[in-house]
């Protein structure tokens, strides 16, 4: 859902809550939502250019603004107009220390403090309880979270990230913000074996190209070859990229594939999934620099030993 639908939903919760009197029972409230859908779109009919109003106005300003300068301005006059919203707290803090990455962590570990007492008093924590992605109302919280968490693994805390990981996925069971991934190669770094088998099993031991990868890896550490070797046979077995990338990587030319990649993301289960993995989590792949030539010739011998094995024998 993007930031415009989560507007939208907003101003819908807004109209019900206004109108609750009105509302008796589902058709009274279904009434209602087509009503608000039918007043909205009016509203925006040639009003692409109104001036700002609220404080999402100027979210969306800052968003558009071509220099750092004016995207500051709009974050401050949407602070003028709600002081306590945090999309805008959190845009200012990695907008203004996007340059300072240590700065930036102890501004947004304050920040998340003070919008944990926020949540708090609104009992958040126990309504929206293994579900904040869902309501829009927790949705700035989880940004700011997946923020610190993200900016903890820049700055090498790595165990600290680990715990604010956990939290993330205590507060999103659904894991819609792809946690679960970084965790996992989180794990693999820190050669944490039986949290990545749990992890795993969480979520089903779904066959994915950034579970398996890092688990794979993470074997390779622990000096397990064979269950290394397995997880990197699943892994091919998935994603029909993998022996072109680990082949890539064990000559050092991904930079060629790289220069190819989509700005707008990558299909799962492609060769380009594993380049976008290989730079999200290049602390674990930097910190194994002989893993990719080794898992490329495993997969090598384990594919030559499997045409050997079915090819007819030769009656002599």
């Amino acid at each position: 859902m993007s930031r415009e639908s989560e507007k939208v939903l907003k101003e819908l919760q807004k109209f019900l809550d206004a109108h609750a009197e009105d509302t008796k029972n589902e058709a009274d409230a279904d009434a209602l939502t087509e009503r608000f859908f039918a007043e909205y779109n009016q509203k925006c009919i040639g009003q692409k250019d109104h001036a700002p109003e609220t404080a999402d106005d100027y979210l969306d300003l800052a968003e558009q603004a071509t220099s750092k300068k004016k995207c500051v301005e709009y974050l401050h006059k949407a602070l003028a107009l709600e002081p306590d919203n945090l999309d805008a707290k959190l845009q200012l803090i990695t907008r203004t220390l996007e340059e300072a990455l240590d700065e930036q962590r102890l501004a947004l570990q304050e920040l998340l403090d003070a919008a944990d007492k926020q949540m708090e008093k609104t009992g958040a924590f126990k309504e929206y309880a293994g579900e904040f992605w869902t309501a829009p109302e927790t949705r700035p919280y989880m940004r700011v979270r997946y923020t610190y968490f993200d900016v903890l693994i820049s700055c090498g805390m790595m165990r600290r990230a680990i715990d604010e990981g956990q939290r993330l996925l205590e507060l999103c069971e659904n894991d819609n913000l792809g946690v679960r991934y970084q965790l996992m190669h989180l794990y693999a770094h820190m050669e944490d074996e039986l949290h990545a088998l749990a992890l795993h099993k969480q979520f089903d031991s779904y066959e994915e190209t950034q579970m398996l990868l890092p688990l794979a890896v993470l074997y390779y550490k622990l000096n397990q070859f064979d269950k290394a070797e397995d997880y990197i046979k699943r892994l091919a077995k998935v994603n029909k990229g993998a022996k072109k990338f680990l082949r890539a990587a064990a000559r050092d030319q991904l930079y060629d594939y790289m220069d190819e990649m989509s700005p707008y993301g990558y299909q799962p289960f492609t060769m380009e999934e594993l380049l976008d993995e290989l730079l999200s989590a290049s602390y674990l792949f930097d910190s194994v620099p002989y893993f990719f030539p080794w898992a490329s010739k495993a997969l090598a011998a384990k594919t030559s030993a499997k045409k050997s094995a079915g090819k007819p024998k030769l009656l002599h």
